[in-house]
């Protein structure tokens, strides 16, 4: 009696699941593509994870919040479901049955999937979304300077700290240079490192190179005025270390300024507050 009692749990369970199974695959959508057609599918958020089921269809990334698909050619027959595409964003995930079309014409060239058509997911490795951190830069833009005395001049080059916000394990570092010539300048490279304060032996100096998650302004070249917000996990060093930021300039005698940021200045980092979290 006992085992026939266990069978039919067996029996009742796998029936739920399978009801599960079907109403999961029914909220899939719908893809149509063909291999003569490229298939860009545009999220609001950037990509974080893409699989795709099998071999007969193709994909990349060409920019971080866009996948782009295309089917290999085969023996395909119309309406053959011949792959699976997952695309898993910073908060949200999506599903499609790529469905075989003969016809070119019907085929899906460009899909814009809104926020209210992916499921909610919880991604472990993002501490922020990024159009959570886009969204505090700005204010941080909009906001008038929290540090007047941390600057350096080279070159007519003013170099200065503007901000520093600390949120989530976050730091948001706002920085602006003053071109006082009337020389464009091209930026070469921005790099950000923790170093010795003093160099005492070149083979005893220590720097660790840092790179920033993100920043608000991707412009290369500037007249009179150049600014940008940067956003780094958070980090520490001790005080006989600088945090620097070094801007180098394209030419091959290119201007070269250096800000030097004290852990002091890294402590005073400001909170952001509720009106600007919750507006």
């Amino acid at each position: 009696m006992k085992k026939n009692l266990i069978i039919f749990s067996w029996i009742v369970f796998a029936g739920s699941l399978c009801a599960q199974v079907i109403n999961s695959s029914a909220d899939v959508k719908e893809l149509k593509v063909n291999e003569q057609v490229s298939t860009h599918i545009a999220v609001g958020e950037p990509i974080e994870y893409v699989d795709i089921s099998t071999d007969n269809v193709v994909g990349d990334i060409p920019i971080k919040n866009i996948m782009r698909i295309k089917p290999i050619e085969g023996d395909f027959q119309e309406g053959d479901i011949i792959s699976m595409i997952t695309i898993v964003t910073e908060r949200y995930k999506i599903q499609f049955n790529c469905v075989y079309t003969k016809d070119r014409n019907k085929a899906s060239s460009n899909v814009d999937i809104k926020t209210e058509d992916m499921a909610s997911y919880v991604n472990v490795n993002v501490n922020m979304p990024e159009i959570e951190m886009r969204r505090l830069a700005w204010s941080i833009w909009n906001s008038g300077n929290k540090y007047f005395d941390v600057s350096r001049e080279l070159y007519k080059l003013r170099i200065t700290l503007n901000n520093i916000y600390t949120f989530r394990g976050l730091f948001f570092v706002d920085v602006s240079i003053r071109n006082r010539t009337n020389i464009e300048y091209d930026v070469d490279q921005i790099r950000f490192k923790i170093e010795d304060k003093k160099q005492t032996k070149a083979t005893n100096f220590q720097q660790i190179e840092i790179e920033p998650i993100l920043s608000i302004n991707e412009g290369e070249t500037f007249v009179k005025e150049y600014r940008n917000i940067y956003v780094f996990e958070k980090f520490t060093f001790p005080d006989e270390k600088v945090f620097t930021v070094e801007v180098s300039e394209k030419q091959i005698s290119g201007r070269t300024v250096i800000l030097r940021i004290d852990y002091a200045d890294v402590l005073n980092a400001d909170a952001f507050n509720r009106r600007v979290l919750f507006r």
